[in-house]
């Protein structure tokens, strides 16, 4: 089975970010020396993934906050809930949280 591949979060309009969710962020992987590779998928409301990017930070404790709010932020959304531990099978999100609009993109 093929995956569609997803457009970058940066990449939604305002129209198609407006139908976000929620946004799950999955377990990092290793990317060189201390340091993380996230990955982060907005979803709309039947849980299918509208988005999907990635970030490098380093391997110490960041709140998810910090590691989802930048690439929420350029699309206009906030989360709007806590963060929730989700069952993770085959590589599945870690963590998920609700989303709203929010202040709109500058």
């Amino acid at each position: 089975m093929t995956r569609r591949r997803l457009p970058r979060i940066a990449a939604l309009s305002g129209p198609e970010a407006a139908l976000a969710r929620h946004v799950d962020v999955h377990s990092p992987v290793p990317a060189g020396t201390d340091a993380l590779t996230w990955t982060l998928t907005l979803l709309d409301d039947g849980g299918v993934p509208l988005a999907e990017s990635r970030t490098t930070s380093p391997d110490f404790p960041l709140p998810l906050a910090d590691i989802a709010q930048v690439h929420l932020d350029v699309v206009g959304l906030a989360r709007a809930g806590e963060w929730e531990p989700v069952a993770t099978r085959g590589g599945g999100a870690r963590f998920r949280a609700p989303v709203r609009p929010g202040r709109p993109p500058a």
